[in-house]
């Protein structure tokens, strides 16, 4: 299942971008994911450039630090 920290979110779009699977929708001022059909390869954790996306798989919580969040 994938976090989305909506308060640091700017809605960049790069998730969408990099999803395999094309579940990630920005919408408006929001980011809806199709849950059931991700496959957990954690590009868009790995692609957001600011860091608000996590992953919880197993019961673990699976994420990139990234100290100087921001775009600009």
């Amino acid at each position: 299942m994938i976090h989305i920290n909506e308060e640091l979110c700017v809605y960049c779009g790069a998730c969408v971008a990099v999803c395999p699977e094309n579940i990630i929708d920005l919408v408006d001022t929001h980011l809806k994911i199709d849950q059931p059909k991700c496959i957990d390869c954690m590009k868009c954790v790995k692609g957001c450039p600011i860091g608000v996306l996590s992953m919880e798989r197993n019961g673990k919580i699976y994420a990139f630090d990234y100290p100087d969040r921001g775009l600009f």
